[in-house]
């Protein structure tokens, strides 16, 4: 009864047990690829080639208690996983609490390079849960187990106590269930054993699979690497022991590859450490080393194509999907072939002539080249595969709908590789180089223009026999987006026909006329299959600068004197260009020498009468708007306003960008007119602009003064000056603004005087002046002579003349004090005054009223008689007339200005004195100045006058001649009013032989 209840149980358990098949047809050939049974304990069984079993009991397929194999799962101790009844082994912990396994998808039977999977989940109560995907892929030789090992929280796991999940296969080899252990490291380990060659022991190689006449069972990483792992005896996996492979035992596996030859089986192993989710895979092989088997070799393609070169994509697949999964292009070894037409294509090659596959490349493209003759419809292939697939060439059509078809078709029509665009009328150039350029000329904003689009054929060439239709459009490249990557300009686009007779070249429809600028444009032409842009870019500008403002803005006449605001000569001031077209973004230039003022002085400078502006425009123009461009450090150097001619502001720098300017895609004018098809490179205004100031000097300044003082240390008082003095309208570089003339010429200029610093102001009047005005930006000044007062005064020792003007603008002279104040007052190059500075001081000198007296004089007439000559100046009420000690060579007379009276007429009423002195009888002479001895008993007298002023008179200088006029000394300011009756010669009486009232003798001789 007993033995019947356990037959009875062991029916029942074997019943329940679910079985998988995959590949079920196959195992049979060296073709059809692998046959798998697999249990939901996780048994499996794998046939190949006589379809008898691989691992051991050969002959034993799930559900058997006979096969030495599974995943076992250590946990807290224990261990879980399928019984096993060829040894006395059994699972510590039992079988998995629960089990199971999917129906294979897709079903069988399997078409080869498909790929089958079935699902495994087991686990263990309250403990860890495994779910397993088994792949596999017709005709490949192994079986890929991707796993999901999932760890609860409170589980109990450590690195002490981990969670260990086993697989291990009792092998056998094909038939000779002895083998040698082999463990491959790199970065896919492999560990597995392999039937001795020969039966050699020891093992011929333990780290690196046999090449040839053997069969390899193994376990190879795919994501994860192993923990440890032994390919040892079969038993050693299941009993505890050495070599310490088993999975019943608390360590770890021992990492042993047998050398010896042996009955072997082989295991891995995974450790984790911590609850969590884990996910690994690895493959277990049964079966050669070569590269693995593929299905297909697939070849991509349009479909059709012109005599244009023709790209062919080709891979290997290890599935029979079309187009090919991209995990299932071959990846690894070596695959060469070539690929053919059938029926073969007249003239038609392929480059290379051999591709290859696998680790170097998962894809190779062959260039195909058809010509004239090749035209027709063909059949794709692959011929002298060095390895066959299972299921020959496959095709797919990329053209829309990836249709999967070997056919192609070559038609006859000239084959287009590009598009180029070319002014109109220009000859088509290839290559293009530098000095071989098909250009676009620059363009104009709101003007139209056409240009030519070119069909390129092999080798550069036109594309005569070109028939299509395009799109042809421009945009901003600027900032050199990729050519068929960039985005078209609204606007632009435009549809282009081709016929035969076009010859591969045609005008576009109709204008293209752009509103805004574009610093760099190319063109661009798209067809179904190409794209492509021009060689060259053009550039699109704005015809004009509209305006130009300025803080410096005025009426438009340009000749008001007292328009505002007021700019001085030398400030700075901005200029503002705009063009109010968007796009343009350039800064422009000023060219100084297309200024005007169109007031010009009568005189003072050359026409046009225009200054020097400087300064430069440093702010862009804004794109949104084109205007904008700036400049804030404009200067200007002389007075009123000037204004720009046409092209007094300009840009010469905008169609660089597209390199128009240099490579003369553009005049060197402005010119808005086309000359030989093109325009000018430069624009700027196109009309005299309004006018632009006021300016007025900086400042006014004073030439050094010229002037010799008349005597040396003093002046006398009515002695000509002589000074000239010249004033000048200045700008702020101290430069003459010669503008500063007629109506802009507004300073008064007056005379202030002073003496010895006192603050006491003398009249302007005492000096005498020349009327004067500004011409030139000058003012000349002139001062003849300081006038004597109606009674003496001075003197002025320290007389300082100064020159002050009034400026209706404010424009000041640098100044100098001439006032009495503790104040500094030093030159103010802002032009205003400051402290009590009033005037520029012209001289300073001592101003002295002085005259010339002659004395009386009396004596023997043997004797020569010495005349007391005085030259004086007032030196004030107190002192007098004062000798002028400071006047030794100012005042000399010579003889010549003295004259000689000898008969005299005397007052009515008075008695006449007897003269003996005849004309000429006594003479006179200088240094001292005295009249010559007239001799014994010629008593009598002599008048002597000294001329100063208006010569009168007779003079002697010798003793009996008959005397000549007198001349004048020429110094009328040293007359004197000794009469009362005005300013006169000064005069004095020679007496001889007469004594003074004061004296009894005439002459006394002395004896000593």
């Amino acid at each position: 009864m007993v033995l019947v209840f356990f037959v009875l149980l062991l029916v029942n358990s074997l019943a329940s047990a679910q079985v998988v098949e995959l590949n079920s047809t196959g195992g049979t050939t060296a073709t059809n690829g692998l046959h798998f049974y697999i249990e939901n304990t996780t048994k499996i069984q794998v046939r190949r080639l006589n379809n008898t079993g691989q691992v051991y009991s050969p002959t034993a397929i799930p559900p058997s208690n006979n096969l030495d194999n599974g995943i076992f799962i250590r946990g807290n101790g224990l261990v879980y996983g399928p019984s096993h009844t060829v040894t006395t082994f059994n699972p510590t912990g039992g079988m998995y609490s629960t089990s199971s396994i999917s129906a294979v998808t897709p079903a069988n039977p399997a078409t080869a390079g498909v790929q089958q999977s079935a699902t495994s989940n087991f686990g263990i109560a309250s403990g860890p849960q495994v779910t397993v995907v088994w792949k596999y892929t017709t005709p490949l030789d192994f079986l890929t187990a991707e796993v999901t090992l999932t760890i609860p929280a409170a589980y109990p796991v450590s690195a002490a106590n981990p969670v260990r999940y086993y697989h291990v296969f009792d092998t056998y080899l094909g038939g000779s269930d002895s083998g040698c252990g082999v463990n491959v490291a790199g970065s896919k380990r492999i560990v597995g054993t392999y039937s001795s060659l020969g039966g050699a022991t020891p093992c011929p190689t333990s780290t690196a699979l046999p090449t040839s006449g053997t069969i390899v069972e193994s376990f190879r990483e795919r994501v994860g690497t192993f923990s440890s792992y032994c390919a040892a005896g079969w038993s050693t996996f299941f009993v505890n022991g050495a070599p310490n492979c088993s999975v019943l035992q608390s360590a770890a596996m021992s990492n042993t590859i047998t050398t010896t030859l042996q009955d072997t089986g082989i295991g891995i192993a995974y450790d984790f450490t911590a609850p969590g989710t884990y996910t690994f895979s690895y493959d277990f092989v049964i079966g050669s080393t070569t590269v693995p088997p593929y299905d297909h070799i697939e070849i991509r393609h349009d479909g059709s194509t012109t005599q244009c070169p023709e790209n062919f994509v080709v891979l290997a697949c290890t599935s029979s999907t079309v187009p090919c999964p991209p995990l299932n292009i071959v990846n690894t070894g070596t695959l060469t072939g070539s690929l053919a037409f059938i029926p073969a294509a007249t003239g038609a090659t392929f480059t290379p002539s051999t591709f290859t596959l696998g680790s170097s490349a998962t894809t190779a493209t062959v260039v195909m080249q058809p010509t004239a003759a090749s035209a027709g419809t063909y059949t794709l292939a692959a011929t002298g595969l060095s390895s066959v697939p299972l299921n020959g060439t496959k095709c797919t059509n990329a053209s829309g709908t990836a249709a999967q078809s070997c056919s192609f078709t070559i038609t006859n029509t000239p084959c287009v590789t590009g598009f180029e665009c070319l002014e109109t009328g220009l000859p088509y150039n290839t290559p293009v180089t530098a000095s071989n350029r098909n250009p676009l000329y620059t363009k104009l904003v709101n003007t139209g223009f056409r240009f030519d689009v070119v069909a390129i054929g092999v080798g550069g060439a036109i594309a005569t026999g070109y028939a299509g239709s395009v799109n042809v459009e421009l945009y901003d490249d600027s900032t050199a987006p990729a050519c068929t990557a960039a985005t078209a300009l609204a606007g632009t686009t435009q549809a282009l026909t081709f016929a035969a007779s076009d010859s591969g070249r045609k005008t576009i429809a109709s204008n293209l006329a752009l509103a805004n600028a574009y610093g760099k444009l190319r063109c661009r032409v798209r067809e179904t299959t190409v794209t492509a842009c021009s060689s060259d870019s053009f550039t699109v500008r704005p015809s004009a600068i509209s305006s130009i403002s300025s803080t410096a803005n005025a009426d438009n006449s340009g000749g008001s004197a007292t328009n505002t605001p007021i700019v001085k000569a030398g400030a700075n001031f901005s200029l503002t260009a705009d063009t109010g077209v968007v796009g343009y973004n350039g800064t422009p230039k000023i060219n100084p020498a297309l200024l005007e003022w169109t007031s010009v002085p009568a005189s003072g400078r050359a026409t046009p009468g225009t200054g020097t502006l400087a300064g430069s425009f440093t702010t862009a123009a804004s794109a949104a708007s084109g205007n904008g461009a700036s400049g804030a450090a404009f200067t200007y150097d002389e007075v009123g306003y000037f204004r720009f001619k046409a092209q007094g502001v300009y840009d010469d720098t905008f169609a660089a960008l597209s390199s128009d300017i240099a490579n003369g895609d553009c005049t060197n004018d402005a010119s808005n007119t086309l000359v030989g098809g093109k325009y000018g490179c430069k624009f700027g205004n196109t009309s005299v602009s309004n006018h632009f100031g006021r300016f007025i000097p900086d400042h006014l300044s004073m030439v050094p003064v010229s002037w010799v003082e008349p005597c040396t240390g003093f002046t006398y008082m009515d002695q000509p000056l002589n000074l000239n003095v010249t004033l000048e309208g200045r700008n702020a570089a101290n430069g003459r603004t010669f503008n500063y003339t007629g109506i802009f010429g507004k300073a008064v200029v007056s005379v202030e005087m002073e003496n010895a610093n006192s603050g006491v102001a003398i009249a302007p009047s005492r000096l005498t002046t020349s009327a004067a005005s500004w011409l030139g930006g000058q003012y000349l000044f002139s001062a003849s002579s300081f006038t004597k007062a109606a009674s003496p005064d001075g003197p002025y020792d320290a007389l300082a003349i100064g020159l002050a003007t009034t400026e209706s603008d404010g424009v000041k002279m640098f100044d100098r004090d001439m006032q009495a104040s503790t104040t500094a007052c030093t030159a103010d190059t802002a032009g205003t005054s400051s402290g009590t500075c009033t005037a520029k001081t012209m001289i300073n000198t001592k101003m002295r009223q002085g005259r010339v007296k002659l004395s009386n004089a009396y004596g023997s007439e043997r004797l020569a008689l010495p005349i007391p000559v005085r030259i004086e100046y007032w030196a004030g009420s107190s002192a007098g007339w004062t000798i002028n000690t400071l006047d030794t060579a100012c005042t000399f007379p010579s003889a010549t200005n003295f004259a000689n009276s000898f008969s005299f007429t005397f007052p009515a009423g008075t008695t006449a004195k007897p003269n003996n002195l005849a004309a000429c009888e006594t003479a006179v002479s200088v240094n001292p100045v005295r009249l010559s001895a007239p001799g014994v008993g010629n008593n009598g007298f002599a008048d002597v006058t000294l001329n100063l002023g208006s010569a009168s008179g007779n003079q002697c200088v010798s003793v009996g001649g008959s005397g000549s006029a007198a001349v004048t000394l020429g110094k009328p300011w040293l007359q004197f009013n000794w009469l009362g009756t005005g300013n006169t010669n000064p005069k004095a009486r020679v007496n001889f032989g007469i004594y003074k009232k004061a004296n009894e003798f005439i002459y006394t001789r002395e004896n000593h």
